[in-house]
């Protein structure tokens, strides 16, 4: 059983890491408010995952900083999704207090999908971000990833088991990985002769990412039943997992910024580009199990050793470095300002991958901002697609020259009761 519990270890690892460690720095107060749709807001040292080109245009500070509760004390960012589950859900089929009929339960079934509950978390906190008129600097750390817990189990835990029918495991999956970042991003104005008619101002802009990874680990096979007899019950797995600890890689973020008039803006930016992170600076190693046990009913009183007994391959090995991606995005963003107070946001974002809960289902956000007094805030976003399927939300903050806190919260995969999900993030910025 060493491979269950070293898979237990890298899991602690991951979280431990990403929860006090430096987490990440693309969730921020505004963008979750305006759920993804702010490319074009984006200043300062908030540029970095949205689009470096900003840092040439109007509306950037001379110096900024943003922080947490203080200055290196970061406060997280969370977004926490799943495909099923839902308060409503909870409370009206399975809190209820009464005894569930099989009709009940059918229709409490029927709320995961065919391949299961897939469940995405992402933590992430700023430790260090900071800009200097063009310049942007920060550093953070992500942990992020996808979990994939069969439809089967839950048809086991409704219905129990059914003797001679086999319990599927074979749809479990996992896929999670946490990597510090260290960002420089530069940009300016620049002139494009074949554009200088249709905008005021245009500017380009990069930013270079060091990766170094903290943990990874992934099934590369996962092929297992429990199928129960009136004497026995009967174990048959095969488990093949990739984990890594410590590893180095880079990204590259290329963008373009513009200023159409005074009322509106676009921009265009290419996000982790070449991302990867190459694993086994301290461990990388590769796990395979295998078991098929009969386990009787004489036995259960002793299933440890009969486990451990029928155990036909528990073994791991090291393999060198592997690779792993980090996910390229693209981001397409339109403002237009309606009023001095009163601005309308647009953004697009495509990933070109399908792991680490990238999808190729493009998310399309639209949001507007009002100022309800020169320091009062009011955002609202609604996005559609994506990982998280549908997203809303709101924030508000105070916003005065020199000093802001703003505050974000957002629901994704519905409103209210009926949302799978949620997303929170609070900071703080001091700006000259």
């Amino acid at each position: 059983m060493n491979k269950i519990k070293f898979t237990i270890t890298v899991f602690a690892i991951i979280i431990v890491f990403s929860v006090t460690g430096f987490a990440q720095l693309y969730i921020n107060p505004s963008s979750t408010a305006l759920a993804g749709a702010f490319s074009t807001k984006a200043r300062g040292a908030h540029v970095i995952g949205w689009n470096p080109a900003n840092l040439g245009l109007a509306g950037n500070p001379g110096f900024s900083m943003n922080f947490g509760l203080i200055p290196l004390v970061p406060i997280p960012s969370v977004q926490i999704s799943n495909s099923s589950i839902s308060p409503f859900m909870l409370k009206n089929h399975f809190f209820t207090g009464g005894y569930l009929t099989d009709k009940d339960k059918a229709e409490l079934l029927d709320y995961f999908p065919d391949d299961g509950l897939n469940i995405n978390p992402l933590i992430q906190m700023r430790i260090l971000e900071m800009s200097f008129g063009q310049w942007a600097f920060s550093i953070g750390a992500e942990v992020t990833g996808a979990l994939a817990l069969p439809k089967s189990l839950f048809n086991l835990l409704f219905f129990g088991n059914e003797f001679n029918k086999p319990v599927d495991l074979s749809d479990t999956n996992v896929e999670m990985q946490s990597v510090v970042t260290v960002a420089l991003a530069h940009g300016r104005e620049v002139t494009i002769p074949v554009l200088s008619d249709y905008v005021e101002k245009l500017s380009a802009g990069a930013a270079v990412k060091a990766l170094f990874g903290v943990g990874y680990t992934g099934f590369e096979k996962m092929q297992g039943s429990i199928t129960t007899y009136h004497d026995r019950i009967e174990l048959d797995g095969n488990m093949k997992a990739t984990y890594g600890i410590g590893g180095l890689g880079m990204a590259l973020d290329l963008g373009l910024a513009a200023n159409i008039n005074k009322k509106m803006a676009a921009n265009v930016s290419l996000n982790n580009l070449f991302g990867f992170v190459n694993w086994g600076m301290i461990e990388a190693e590769k796990a395979e199990y295998s078991i098929f046990s009969e386990i009787m009913s004489a036995d259960f009183s002793e299933i440890d050793s009969v486990l451990e007994a029928d155990v036909a391959t528990d073994t791991s090995y090291s393999i060198g470095n592997f690779t792993s991606n980090y996910p390229t995005y693209l981001l397409l963003g339109f403002q237009y300002d309606i009023l001095e107070n009163l601005s309308l946001y647009s953004a697009v974002k495509q990933y070109f991958s399908d792991d680490l809960a990238a999808t190729y289902l493009p998310k399309v956000s639209v949001a507007a901002e009002y100022e309800i007094l020169p320091f009062l805030p009011a955002r609202f976003g609604i996005a559609f697609g994506g990982i998280e399927s549908f997203q809303w939300g709101f924030g508000t903050g105070l916003n005065f020259r020199n000093y802001t806190l703003d505050i974000g919260f957002s629901q994704i995969g519905g409103i209210f009761n009926h949302a799978k999900g949620f997303a929170f993030s609070f900071g703080q910025s001091i700006r000259f």
